[in-house]
């Protein structure tokens, strides 16, 4: 049976310079091999260079491998964003979070694709889109991706496009993506709580759905999928896995809602492209102990 790649962990947004040590030594001694970074951690390596000094040395001291990080993803940040006017912040961060991923040494950097309906209170400085234009979206992510695979691919980075819970990021819309670049640099990052709240279950309704995330379909109605890792499972270079109810994003712990571990861990074993794995937990379940989300994960099945 394959072995999966380590998981990596995070080990809190809040962490500042003099408390980096005590967590990094927090997930060492939890057996934690792989460190990630969220897109907030990222930037503040990139722009505090006493934080970054003090995430190295942290790394460095407990024999820990920095292998994962998350591009900012605000609205304008993510591919795909429906305004043309919002390209020059886009390619401005996009590149800064690929050159300072490369220069500490990252292997992946996930990204998302924007909503392609906004609400006008989402995006005020954009305007309001009423309806959500896939092909719209597919060419403009299509457009920007030309220019930015090329310098992911000169700096070793591994682009991943995640799964979300929009018409802009199901796992049907992102394949097609990806199969029209088919480069070795671009492949998926499966989310298994943006999958499970977009899975059809016995009896889910649209209106189950927590409001902030229907009101990214048109008319508010969710269209819900088969499982979508089957889908993604060619392409999936890493992933981010927590857990829910299958009707909000609750980012819980794996085993705390309604996912298949088994099922999951078990495909994951056959994805070719595979090369890391990421907890996504919310901080609460880490941010005193960042090391004990680790006994979750091992529960249900992943290897570390």
């Amino acid at each position: 049976m394959k072995k999966l790649p380590d998981v990596s962990f995070n080990f809190g947004s809040d962490a500042t310079a003099e408390m980096i040590p005590a967590r990094m030594e927090n997930l060492a001694s939890a057996g934690v091999k792989r460190v990630m970074l969220d897109a907030v951690q990222l930037v503040r390596a990139a722009d505090d260079p006493v934080w970054r000094r003090a995430l190295e040395k942290g790394l460095r001291d407990n024999g820990l491998v920095l292998f994962d990080v998350h591009a900012p993803h605000g609205p304008q940040d993510s591919f795909g964003f429906p305004a043309p006017e919002a390209d020059g912040a886009f390619f401005a961060t996009a590149r800064k979070a690929l050159t300072t991923a490369a220069e500490l040494g990252v292997r992946t950097v996930t990204y998302h694709t924007a909503r392609t309906r906004r609400m006008g209170e989402m995006v005020d400085e954009y305007g309001v889109f009423e309806k959500a234009d896939l092909e719209r979206a597919r060419s403009r992510i299509l457009s920007q991706m030309e220019k930015i695979l090329p310098e992911a691919e000169k700096l070793g980075l591994l682009i991943a496009l995640e799964n979300l819970f929009l018409p802009s990021s199901t796992a049907a819309f992102l394949v097609s993506v990806v199969k029209e670049f088919s480069h070795p640099n671009l492949g998926l990052n499966y989310d298994s709580g943006h999958a499970l709240l977009l899975e059809k279950q016995p009896g889910k309704k649209s209106e189950d759905i927590a409001e902030w995330i229907r009101i990214g379909w048109d008319d508010d109605l969710v269209v819900f999928q088969d499982d979508q890792l089957d889908a993604m499972l060619p392409y999936v270079l890493t992933g981010h896995f927590h857990d829910n109810h299958g009707k909000n994003d609750e980012h819980l712990l794996p085993g705390q809602g309604i996912a298949d571990w088994k099922r999951i861990v078990e495909r994951l074993r056959r994805a070719p492209r595979l090369v890391s794995l990421q907890s996504e937990v919310s901080k609460k379940y880490y941010l005193d102990e960042p090391g004990s989300q680790t006994t979750a994960f091992r529960d249900c099945g992943f290897d570390f």
